[in-house]
């Protein structure tokens, strides 16, 4: 097999996908593959690229519904034009991004990292014709979990794809106290943007529910951006078992929010695949999930995790008592089972061989 040109690009919006994989793969393939990094940072994003990646940055200047941006998407895209033998894509760009690249870039594999499968009805119409535009036009995808690769198998046969998790997420070694937190209660969190879809007032709803007994020996933190953020601190109403911290996380704070807790809770109703979910296996914590496609594939009820019936707001609270009445030893177990699965699942090694036999599959 020759060394393979591979140009990859990573919207800022996706990094945590990509800042461990794409530095692991430079290296440790490096004898195979010759990767391209280029970074994309939308119009006015608050979001920080780490200066140690070894990547190219181009700023967008405008948003991109603003027909400005064509002109700079074809900057971009005629870098990469005939220098290189594959274009992996982890960058949206809607509407005009995957137009301009399928119609300049004819002769290359276009692999689209599909983060969007299956249009739930949280969606704007945008995005949903946007991604069957890229679906129909497109050739070479990557699905991150088993459940949207059947889906996307029998919605669109024919199409070549390939199945490939995430890896763990890391943010280091802990480097801050921020947080004051109650060892002696069983510590619950909710990590990540707040969005309707994730349920974050059934958990609430949930915790306020618990039998007062349970209840004493519970707290749960709340910590990500929320837009709207009313509604759920009137739902709160000051409830002292629950701490809010509806911001952006600095990712300086990861590590101590996802060691200092006892079970990260996902409460969502629907979800192709979750970024805090690999999170917290990177920090080997364990998680009360909905027994939803996307996470009941990756969580054992009972085994390495916790699930329950989705939307079930009892049931929930079921799962939260069975979670209080653990023991140390039974905890320690759960995550020791947790650690054996990550390992032999999402591991950067692993996770790397699918990439590169992929890769090599579509150059054949």
């Amino acid at each position: 097999m020759k060394k393979l040109k591979i140009a990859w690009i990573t919207g800022d919006y996706f990094i945590d996908v990509d800042f461990m994989l794409v530095p692991y793969m430079k290296d440790y393939y490096k004898d195979k593959i010759d990767i391209s990094w280029t970074v994309i940072k939308s119009h006015n994003s608050n979001i920080q690229i780490d200066g140690g990646l070894e990547c190219k940055i181009m700023d967008l200047k405008h948003r991109n519904k603003d027909p400005r941006v064509i002109g700079e998407y074809y900057r971009i895209i005629k870098q990469l034009k005939g220098t290189v033998d594959i274009i992996y894509s982890d960058f949206v760009g809607a509407p005009f991004y995957y137009p301009i690249l399928l119609n300049t870039v004819k002769n290359k594999p276009i692999v689209h990292a599909a983060h969007n499968v299956i249009p739930y009805p949280v969606w704007p119409l945008l995005l949903k014709l946007y991604v069957k535009y890229v679906f129909k036009h497109n050739n070479h995808f990557q699905m991150f979990s088993k459940f949207t690769a059947e889906y996307f198998k029998e919605h669109y046969p024919g199409k070549s794809y390939f199945y490939c998790p995430m890896t763990l997420k890391g943010y280091g070694e802990v480097s801050t106290d921020n947080y004051n937190i109650d060892s002696s209660k069983l510590n619950l969190l909710f990590f990540g943007n707040v969005v309707q879809n994730k349920r974050l007032d059934l958990l609430i709803q949930a915790v306020k529910d618990l039998p007062v007994e349970v209840k004493q020996k519970v707290h749960l933190t709340v910590a990500g951006k929320c837009n709207v953020p009313q509604p759920y601190l009137e739902q709160i109403n000051g409830d002292e078992t629950i701490s809010v911290f509806f911001k952006r996380i600095d990712d300086c704070e990861v590590a101590e929010l996802f060691t200092k807790h006892d079970f990260l809770v996902l409460p969502y109703q629907d979800v192709a695949q979750s970024g805090p979910h690999m999170i917290a296996y990177y920090y080997n914590l364990p998680v009360i999930a909905s027994d939803i496609d996307g996470f009941k594939e990756r969580v054992v009820d009972g085994v390495n995790g916790l699930l329950f019936k989705n939307r079930n707001i009892n049931d929930l609270i079921s799962k939260i008592i069975k979670a209080v009445n653990m023991t140390d030893e039974e905890l320690a177990s759960m995550r020791k089972r947790l650690k054996t699965f990550s390992d032999e699942n999402f591991s950067l090694t692993k996770v790397g061989e699918k990439y590169i036999e992929y890769f090599k599959t579509i150059q054949r």
